[in-house]
């Protein structure tokens, strides 16, 4: 039995529930809210930077398997990618259950100073800004997740494939976002996320950190 289609649907899915992409979105639409955008403004924008996301954390993944492939040791990528995702489970349940300490796996403040800055333009160039700008810093939340994907594609499929396979994963990353986006453009719905978003943040870090060790178990498991 193939299990790189559910795997890859799967582990997309989860990597997309982190607390910097949802949270960010939702404070960039009651931002324009804020700023009395029209609804077809707020729609345009959440296209462009949802867009401007997937093409860019796509690339970052074409460009870290298209690595991986120039070498011939494709078990040995699938273990660094399992142990990486091992690590930054610990390091997220570090940031649940002791979020002062050093090491914090969160977007830099000065990253976030500089989107909310960009966001207060609400144009389709900044939208664009703003989609590559997070799509390069989701790393820091869950990146692990599609490192270890990637090892795992190295080793079980080929290139091609492989780029098939990123393709969908990128495709179950942002459909979270477009479903958020899409109820969120209720102004009301908007505020209830953003509530729910801050009692429950945190809570997301323990599920990541669970989804991690999990992957990285399973892929040393069947390495």
């Amino acid at each position: 039995m193939n299990i790189t289609f559910p795997l890859v649907i799967s582990t997309g899915l989860l990597d997309s529930l982190n607390p910097c992409a949802i949270s960010l979105l939702l404070l960039y639409i009651a931002l324009m809210y804020s700023m009395k955008k029209t609804h077809k403004t707020i729609m345009i924008f959440g296209f462009f930077y949802i867009t401007a996301i997937f093409i860019t954390y796509f690339f970052i993944g074409l460009g870290l398997l298209r690595v991986m492939h120039l070498f011939n040791f494709p078990g040995l990528f699938a273990i660094i990618g399992a142990w990486i995702s091992i690590g930054f489970g610990v390091l997220n349940l570090k940031e649940y259950f002791f979020p002062n300490l050093p090491f914090k796996i969160r977007m830099p403040l000065n990253v976030r100073a500089k989107a909310s800055e960009w966001a207060h333009k609400a144009t389709i160039p900044t939208a664009i800004v703003l989609g590559v700008l997070i799509g390069i810093c989701e790393f820091p939340c869950s990146g692990a997740v599609y490192i270890a994907i990637l090892g795992y594609l190295r080793s079980n499929e080929s290139f091609l494939n492989g780029i098939m396979y990123l393709l969908l994963y990128n495709l179950m990353f942002v459909l979270p976002l477009v479903l958020v986006y899409l109820v969120a453009t209720n102004r009301l719905v908007t505020e209830k996320l953003i509530n729910l978003q801050e009692k429950s943040g945190r809570k997301m870090h323990l599920l990541l950190a669970g989804v991690m060790i999990a992957l990285g178990v399973f892929i040393l498991f069947i390495t």
